[in-house]
Formats: C-alpha cells, sequence, structure tokens
C-alpha cells in the first residue's frame, strides 16, 4: 500500500534550494529548458511499460537516463508543491506571483520548439518534435485553461510524501525485473503515471504561458 502516516518534516521541500523555495516557478521552468514535453511524456510511458512487464530490462544507459529523470520529476513535485500553496495563500508576493502566471489561457504550443538542451535531448541524443508533440493530448477544455487546477487535483489524490514514495516505488520496480502488479497492483502504477502525464502537461502550460516581462519574478 502506498506510504501513510508522514510527519510533517516529510512535507517539506528536501532537493529546492533557498531561491526556488522563494520561486518554485523557477524549477517549471527549469525542468523544461532540460528536457521537452514530448520527450518527458515518452519517458514516462517507457517507464510505465518497464514498471508492468516481467522481466522488462532497460540497458545501461537506460538506466542511468531513468535515475536522471527520477530525480528531475522529484524535485518539480516539491517545487509543485509550494506553487499549491501559493494558490491558497493570502501573503502578498506569493499570490502575486502565482497570478502573474495565471495567464494567456489559449496559448497550448510553445513559440519556439526544440529548445531544450538536457543530457538526453538537444544535447547529446537529439530529438526533434513537430509542433503537434507539443499538444497537450491528456488534459479537458478546462485543464487547459486553468493548469493551475490541474496540480490542485494532483494532490487530492495523494500528499507530497506519498508522491516521493509512489516515485521511489515506480523507480524500483522499473530496475528490478518485476512487476508493479506483484506489489501494489497495476491499477495503482497506472493511476499514477495518468496523474503524471496531466501534471507535465499542465505545468508545461504554465511554463509557454509565463509573462513576457518577468524581470522582476525571476
Amino acid at each position: 500500500m502506498p506510504f501513510a502516516n508522514p510527519t510533517p518534516y516529510d512535507y517539506l521541500p528536501r532537493r529546492l534550494h533557498m531561491e526556488e523555495i522563494g520561486n518554485p516557478y523557477l524549477i517549471v521552468h527549469r525542468f523544461f529548458t532540460w528536457e521537452n514535453l514530448p520527450e518527458w511524456r515518452n519517458h514516462l510511458d517507457k517507464w510505465l511499460r518497464a514498471a508492468l512487464m516481467p522481466g522488462f530490462q532497460l540497458n545501461r544507459y537506460e538506466l542511468v537516463e531513468l535515475f536522471v529523470r527520477y530525480e528531475f520529476i522529484e524535485i518539480l513535485i516539491e517545487a509543485v508543491s509550494l506553487i499549491k500553496g501559493l494558490m491558497n495563500g493570502f501573503h502578498l508576493p506569493g499570490s502575486k506571483l502565482y497570478h502573474c502566471m495565471d495567464v494567456d489561457k489559449e496559448k497550448l504550443i510553445p513559440d519556439e520548439l526544440n529548445t531544450a538542451i538536457g543530457y538526453f535531448n538537444n544535447n547529446y541524443h537529439p530529438n526533434i518534435f513537430e509542433e503537434q508533440a507539443y499538444y497537450p493530448v491528456h488534459l479537458d477544455n478546462d485543464e487547459k485553461a486553468q493548469p493551475h487546477q490541474v496540480i490542485k487535483r494532483f494532490f487530492e489524490y495523494q500528499n507530497l510524501p506519498q508522491y516521493r514514495d509512489a516515485l521511489y516505488w515506480w523507480y524500483v520496480v522499473a530496475i528490478d525485473h518485476t512487476s508493479a502488479g506483484e506489489s501494489r497492483g497495476e491499477e495503482y502504477i497506472i493511476k499514477i503515471h495518468a496523474m503524471f502525464q496531466k501534471l507535465i502537461e499542465a505545468v508545461h502550460l504554465i511554463h509557454i504561458r509565463r509573462p513576457a516581462n518577468n524581470d522582476n519574478l525571476f
């Protein structure tokens, strides 16, 4: 079963620097500077297959990819948990930051494609994507218009400590040649995969909708 009985410490960010705690949107932007949205989606799909198929074996290069991406996603979870706090808060700087990012509801595709420079994308192993690959296929119309609500629903399903635990469990299952069905079950991992696909598409919309003049925010 998922992790239970967290302590207050478990709700605090462990992987973020002070600058990132003050402005968690920095992590959102760095997440997509490092890897393109289509590549993140492809990775989550591959990670799901590795968790569901008994005996599925990643090669050495794929194991390094998985570990690095696992860490990046864990950092993203901590950042969006802080963004959720901004949505519920009344503190003026935080509220201003949130409302500045909640704009341009019609934009669905980035202005520039294939701009990521991460280890496994455009730097060492270029993967070029067409414009349609960036379309948010896992979000409904309301979620496309208000991607911050996806963050809210993300944490209605599980809290931060539970997602940390689920992410680590998913990582272990994917590398140990067993399947998710032998422990927490296939339905659970499929649900977790769906939640992360929605989250990553939602934060990508937040990323591409950032204010044009953001010198005072970033």
